[in-house]
C-alpha cells in the first residue's frame, strides 16, 4: 500500500513543478495613478489599478485572483483594500504598493501556494 502511494506523490510533485512552464512571467507592475492627492476631511478615496507587464511583452490589469496584494506604507495616513481603493485617514503621505507573484499560473491544491518571486510597483498618495 505504501509503495502505491509513493509513485502518485512523485507524479503530483512533477505536475506542480511543471504547471508554470510555458506561461509568460510577470516582469513589472505599474500602479496608476502614480501620484494622487485626496482630502482627509471627508475621508477621500482614490482607486488605484495595477498593470502587469510580462516576458512576452504583453500587459494587462492585475486583480486579486492573480495573487495581487495591496499595501499602504503608513496606515495611520491611508488604508487600502483588496480592490485597490485607498482611503485617506489623516494628513500625510503614504506609498501604495501592489505586489503579485512572477508566475501567475499555478495549481493550488492541498495547501500548495505560489512560491515564485514577487514583483512590485508603487505609487504615492498625499492626504491633505
Amino acid at each position: 500500500m505504501k509503495y502505491l502511494l509513493l509513485p502518485s506523490l512523485l507524479i503530483t510533485a512533477a505536475l506542480l513543478v511543471a504547471c508554470g512552464a510555458g506561461h509568460p512571467r510577470l516582469t513589472s507592475i505599474a500602479v496608476s495613478p502614480s501620484s494622487a492627492t485626496a482630502s482627509t476631511s471627508l475621508q477621500g478615496q482614490v482607486g488605484f489599478t495595477a498593470t502587469g507587464t510580462f516576458t512576452d511583452r504583453s500587459s494587462r490589469e492585475l486583480h486579486l485572483a492573480d495573487g495581487l496584494e495591496w499595501k499602504s506604507s503608513n496606515t495611520v495616513v491611508a488604508t487600502i483594500d483588496d480592490t485597490g481603493e485607498a482611503t485617506c485617514v489623516s494628513p500625510g503621505s503614504a506609498t501604495i504598493t501592489a505586489t503579485a507573484p512572477a508566475d501567475l499560473q499555478i495549481t493550488v491544491s492541498n495547501g500548495v501556494q505560489n512560491t515564485s518571486p514577487k514583483v512590485s510597483g508603487t505609487a504615492t498618495l498625499n492626504c491633505t
